[in-house]
């Protein structure tokens, strides 16, 4: 595969004219230099004007969900649709990830165990999409966060128990809603819905059973259980003591990083609010707070924090098939150069969940590419403008 540029997802440079050679489903090299055709022994394929990256990896989105308008529109339509139409969806959703660039995502929360069907449809060749890691339905309070999506624990036994039974569904890890959450009234997004020992336990599970666990949490209530349960990822990760007050803690963030604990930072529709002007207008908390959130989530990131950024698709306003609009967001909110953008959704996705055969380049990594056209090292528009897709060495239609 040869381009005008290279990205290999491990510096901030890129290589010109690379030839990229790719046997089975590994990289077998990266060379400098465009190879005449006597040297290349099976297909080439070029792609002029145009550069090519690792397969991007969503760490955090919700396939069940719709993207609706509101928060009120997507719960009603999970809560009225057929465990069919919501497979359906799923699947659709999927297929346009993978159109846009992600080769491999990771689901936060869906309902009973429809993601994982989808997974596998995949990953036995019935369909064509993205690798996807499910968690299955998130653990949560009676009418907490994401309730309607069915899994509910209240007491200590009933939270382990339904830690085992998403394990016993194939679950590839846990997910907890440690705090309430902006999308379901019913719940406080400043509160933390368990306590250490609920958070402990479910990590402790997933960790027996050789799988990570993931936390969601709005508001700093939350955080030190959740650190002190060793949680692999900390999604969102927000900082806030009150409504329009975050602050952050720098022992806890020590914590963090002395124990290789990843934060997911959320790109969502509401984040995109430089460039959907929509959004920008709306009169609502998660949009009014943006700047004390982006403040302090940049004092995280300057303390040294590892973190991924995710899109959050599904939820109001967030179409999957738009996560250059949450890197763009991230360029211009959080101040980071296009090549730490990139990492996030590429390298250090990879390291955050597991999956170090993925997210970079490099010789012996498996063939997940994407072709872009343009220089997205210069601009990051250029994310939106996917031309080619290849997963385990297989070019997939876009």
């Amino acid at each position: 595969v040869t381009a005008d540029r290279l990205w290999d997802g491990t510096g901030a440079a890129t290589l010109l004219r690379p030839a990229l050679r790719v046997v089975g489903q590994r990289i077998d090299a990266v060379e400098r230099g465009l190879l005449p055709p006597s040297t290349c022994s099976g297909q080439r394929t070029d792609f002029p004007g145009c550069t090519i990256l690792p397969g991007l990896i969503d760490t955090h989105v919700h396939l069940v969900m719709s993207a609706r308008d509101t928060n009120e529109a997507i719960i009603e339509q999970v809560l009225r649709e057929s465990d069919e139409q919501l497979l359906a969806r799923a699947l659709a959703n999927a297929q346009a990830a993978l159109r846009t660039g992600i080769t491999t995502l990771r689901d936060c929360g869906g309902k009973g165990n429809l993601v994982q069907q989808v997974r596998d449809r995949i990953r036995n060749g019935e369909v064509a999409g993205p690798d996807i890691l499910s968690c299955g339905s998130p653990i949560t309070t009676t009418r907490g966060h994401c309730w309607w999506l069915g899994l509910i624990a209240d007491t200590h036994d009933e939270v382990r128990a339904a830690a085992e039974r998403m394990l016993a569904q194939d679950a590839d890890f846990l997910k907890v809603m440690a705090t309430g959450g902006n999308m379901t009234a019913s719940s406080d997004p400043m509160n933390a819905q368990y306590d250490h020992e609920a958070l402990k336990s479910i990590a402790d599970i997933g960790r027996r059973a050789g799988k990570h666990s993931a936390a969601h949490v709005l508001s700093r209530a939350a955080m030190p259980g959740v650190v002190a349960a060793n949680y692999r990822t900390i999604e969102h990760c927000d900082w806030r003591v009150e409504e329009f007050r975050y602050e952050f803690d720098p022992n806890l963030a020590r914590r963090i990083v002395d124990q290789n604990q990843y934060v997911g930072l959320t790109m969502s529709g509401l984040a995109r609010r430089k460039f959907l002007p929509h959004i920008r207008d709306l009169k609502i908390g998660p949009v009014q707070r943006l700047d004390a959130r982006f403040a302090c989530e940049r004092q995280m990131l300057d303390f040294g924090v590892r973190y991924t950024i995710h899109s959050d698709a599904g939820v109001r306003l967030c179409p999957i098939d738009r996560i250059d609009l949450g890197l763009q967001a991230a360029q211009v909110e959080l101040k980071l150069t296009p090549s730490e953008i990139l990492r996030t959704v590429t390298t250090s996705a990879a390291e955050a969940i597991g999956l170090p055969a993925r997210g970079a380049l490099t010789a012996g990594k498996r063939a997940d590419l994407i072709v872009v056209e343009g220089d997205p090292l210069s601009d990051l528009a250029c994310m939106g403008k996917v031309k080619a897709v290849m997963k385990a060495g297989n070019w997939l239609a876009v």
